[in-house]
């Protein structure tokens, strides 16, 4: 049975990228700080007791699929820094219970996370536990990638459990047998001088790659000191919230992560996979506060079926109550005390329920997921058991007043995940909501937000994705219109009979007023208040039934949006008309695909590729501040692991192929298999001709081959690709070029995506969303912005974010351009501005963007303008749109 394909998020790819552009680059220089430095202009700070590591933070909210990343990271770090078929990593997390639920998705081979290993090592692959690798043998660390997942808890050997790695062990003499003299020296030695047998020792052989999931959990001297003592060869860190370089106290044994790349909470939103904004309400009574976050889940659920109904997806809205912690002093809503309250006076089926606190495992068994499941609410106090995840929660409602952002952050991470990472129809299922117990709205919104902050969201993206009622808000206030809601009842029903059975069965929510015969509703109903008042009341009421319920829920629960009519904001696009119709034009228009690689010349590769030996020589070498010469890290690691090598016996087309394989797929997307073997095998007869290499040596040498081929393939690419644009845009090229609004961009702020949200001091009114993405408090972008801003001719206008999926782009011969601003003019028009420091103007790429943008413009029937301004010529704006 084939599996389904699992695709990464252009995000998640992106994150991979700057980890193998960072290990690329430490490779190359040799150096991890200088490679730090060079990709992020932020200085390095060194893990203790590690000399030379690479050692880098990916920063990725939650939600954002931080496990999927740690496992793909293996093959990026045993391709570019490794070198190696047979990596070991030790997978460090912060809790047995996400131990077990990573273990668990390792080892399931459907998993995406177990396919992300195979897709790179095949079926050879081990994942076990740190009590299993005291029993495995050499020929499993040999035979393909060793994965041990454990606790830091596990290798520490003040622990009974960690005394255990570092212990002398029979099982594991095997590893020790005939290995190099060499390699003994790096070992920790018994009384004897012979290498203790121990799993520590192990690893150390090994060098292993280690991940580090919630790294904050881990980063103290006693944890440096542990991982010093098992030699790795990188540390990559996986966190929603790295210690910052103000939090950085060596002295207390705190230190900073080096972040390499940052997600941000937009790119998770554009990418689908989490609910945003959250929506807040609340009330100052914790049942007024319960009965509208019922009601509104029933409002959900409603929209769940219909949105089944329309796609095929099932979704299930769930609450999670957040209930007081238990009191001797005073009465409180603990768990119990909320559950028995859901029972009695909302009249829910105890089935309908389930306990989740630390004395209570009521979630242990139970699938959310499973159609048939009957849980609708789900009882914590200050956090669910570690591991939990359902996307289906949708309502946190939170029944005490929180001050803390630490008593909500948990919970709120748990509303976050959008169920199957992907939009619904209805916007109402791609949000979460929050109902507080709460005197203040203030107080609340910025409570949630500061969860939100602790979730690993930019403050500024905060403010902006919790949604709260402005108050006060007329109609809300006690006994006021939006609050308080009657129906007449008609003649012929007998009140006396009813009247109290009613206010029983709904706690006293709904009552009946005999002398004027209205029945009346406090606060919003939920679907059990419903189906208590048509048992209670006579057929003939079912219609005034549905039209109370409908009303209490329709004032209050309506949705918070801005209180002005949002600007229609969208952008006709460059396409090619073919006899299929209209296609947006992109790179199948101008190339001929499957590219034949072969018929290029592979003398190419000799730019690219160096010979091991003068590598070796030309290697980094450096003095310190002291005059000590510094270690060369990464040349160390090659030659430690080549001591482990047991290299087989190779034939060319054996060398060919893994060579073929190896290449990525940036580099072979319009390449057949025939045609990069044909390549490969021209590019290795080139290399043996002219450095004399026999193929013993050339196998040695395949990840550097690799490397070579990459750029070598890159630079054939691009001269390939800008001669067929170049011929494209002529006349001559028989392309139909139109710029048509059939193919229209409209932009959405629930897919706005960027990378960082600007922080400068400007209010930009004008600006399409609430966030202004990925600009610069200062410099010459953003004093285009705020040209843009005060331009009276402008309506609206956009930071045009690169490479997000819901940006405008053009296609140029590479890749796609995006432009910096898009603005839409009073009178209609659109005008696209890309902005170039004046040593970037008369680029080869410069030029691209502007034979396309001005092809663009002149296809649209003067409906739309670029402008291509260099060294803050903003004066040309006026002269195009006037």
């Amino acid at each position: 049975m084939s599996l389904p394909v699992f695709h990464l998020k252009k995000y998640q790819i992106k994150t991979l990228a700057s980890l193998r552009a960072f290990l690329a680059k430490a490779v190359e220089l040799n150096d991890a700080d200088t490679a730090f430095y060079a990709l992020t202009k932020r200085p390095f700070v060194g893990p203790p007791g590690l000399p030379g590591l690479p050692y880098v933070c990916l920063r990725v909210p939650t939600g954002g699929g931080k496990t999927i990343l740690a496992a793909h990271s293996v093959a990026v770090a045993a391709d570019t820094l490794l070198r190696c078929e047979n990596p070991t990593v030790l997978w460090l997390v912060p809790s047995q219970a996400i131990r077990e639920q990573t273990l668990s998705s390792l080892r399931d081979r459907s998993h995406p996370n177990r396919r992300a290993l195979a897709d790179r090592f095949g079926e050879n692959v081990r994942v076990m536990t740190a009590q299993e690798a005291l029993y495995a043998k050499r020929a499993d660390y040999d035979g393909g990638a060793v994965v041990i997942v454990a606790t830091i808890q596990a290798f520490r050997v003040e622990e009974t459990e960690g005394r255990k790695v570092y212990d002398a062990n029979g099982e594991l003499m095997d590893h020790f047998t005939g290995i190099a003299e060499a390699l003994k020296a790096t070992l920790e030695a018994g009384p004897s001088g012979d290498p203790v047998p121990s799993l520590a020792n192990v690893l150390r052989m090994r060098r292993p790659m280690v991940i580090v999931d919630e790294a904050h959990n881990a980063r103290t001297d006693l944890s440096f000191d542990t991982l010093a003592r098992l030699k790795p060869s990188l540390i990559v860190e996986f966190t929603a919230t790295p210690v910052t370089p103000e939090e950085h106290k060596p002295e207390k044994g705190i230190y900073a992560s080096n972040v390499l790349h940052h997600v941000s909470a937009a790119e998770l939103k554009a990418e689908e996979m989490i609910k945003l904004p959250v929506i807040l309400r609340g009330r100052s009574d914790p049942r007024d506060t319960i009965s509208d976050a019922m009601a509104w889940l029933d409002e959900l659920g409603v929209t769940a079926k219909a949105e089944e109904k329309d796609t095929g997806e099932f979704v299930r809205p769930v609450m999670l109550l957040q209930a007081e912690a238990k009191s001797k002093l005073k009465q409180t809503l603990h768990a119990e005390e909320l559950q028995k309250l859901l029972v009695e006076d909302f009249r829910v089926p105890k089935e309908h329920i389930v306990i989740a606190t630390g004395d209570s495992k009521g979630l242990d068994g139970v699938d959310l997921f499973d159609r048939d499941c009957k849980v609708r609410f789900i009882i914590t106090q200050q956090a669910l058991k570690e591991g939990w995840d359902c996307s289906f929660a949708y309502v946190l409602c939170s029944v005490a007043e929180q001050k803390s952002a630490r008593s909500v952050e948990q919970l709120l991470g748990r509303v976050l995940r959008l169920p199957g990472a992907k939009w619904k129809k209805n916007d109402d299922l791609n949000r979460a909501y929050a109902f507080a117990t709460t005197t203040s709205f203030q107080n609340a919104a910025q409570t949630l937000r500061d969860g939100l902050v602790n979730n690993g969201f930019e403050r500024v993206e905060a403010q902006a994705l919790v949604r709260a009622v402005t108050e006060p808000l007329q109609g809300l206030e006690d006994g006021g219109s939006a609050y308080v809601h009657e129906e007449a009842i008609p003649d012929g029903i007998e009140l006396a009979d009813i009247a109290a059975t009613i206010e029983a069965a709904t706690g006293g929510r709904v009552s009946i007023d005999a002398a004027s015969r209205v029945i009346r509703a406090r606060g919003a109903l939920n679907d059990y208040d419903r189906k208590s008042l048509l048992l209670a009341m006579p057929d003939a009421a079912a219609s005034l039934v549905d039209a109370l319920v409908h009303k209490s829920r329709g004032a209050r629960l309506k949705s918070v949006e801005p209180d002005k009519e949002p600007v229609r904001f969208a952008v006709p696009r460059l396409a090619v008309q073919t006899a299929n119709g209209l296609q947006l034009f992109d790179r199948a228009h101008f190339l001929d695909i499957p590219w034949k690689l072969e018929n290029d010349d592979s003398a190419l590769l000799m730019e690219f590729f160096v010979p091991p030996s003068k590598a070796r020589e030309e290697a980094h070498v450096d003095v310190d501040k002291g005059g000590h010469v510094t270690v060369e890290f990464v040349s160390d690691l090659h030659e430690q692991l080549a001591l482990n090598l047991q290299e087989r016996g190779w034939t060319k087309n054996a060398l060919v192929n893994w060579l073929d394989r190896r290449l990525p797929y940036s580099s072979r997307r319009d390449i057949t298999r025939i045609s990069s073997t044909l390549f490969i095998a021209k590019a290795l007869e080139t290399i043996s001709d002219k450095t004399g290499m026999t193929l013993d040596e050339l196998a040695r040498a395949k990840f550097r081959i690799v490397e070579a081929l990459v750029k070598t393939i890159a630079k054939h690419r691009d001269r390939r690709e800008s001669e067929a644009f170049q011929h494209a845009l002529i006349p001559q090229g028989g392309l139909d070029f139109k710029t048509s609004s059939d193919l229209e961009l409209v932009f959405d702020e629930s897919r706005y995506g960027y990378r960082q949200p600007y922080r400068g001091g400007t209010n930009f009114q004008k600006h399409q969303f609430r966030v202004v993405g990925d600009l610069e408090p200062s410099g010459e972008e953003y004093d285009c912005a705020v040209y843009l801003e005060r331009l009276a001719e402008v309506k609206a206008w956009i930071r045009n974010t690169s490479q997000q999926p819901g940006s405008f782009w053009l296609q140029t011969a590479t890749d796609k351009f995006y432009p910096d601003f898009v603005a839409l003019l009073n009178d209609e028009r659109l005008l696209v501005v890309e902005y170039k420091g004046a040593h970037l103007s008369s680029t080869d790429d410069s030029k691209e963007k502007r034979l396309v943008g001005d092809l663009w413009a002149d296809r649209s029937g003067g409906k739309c303008i670029f402008v291509m301004i260099e060294d803050r010529e903003f004066a040309k704006i006026d002269r195009a749109i006037r």
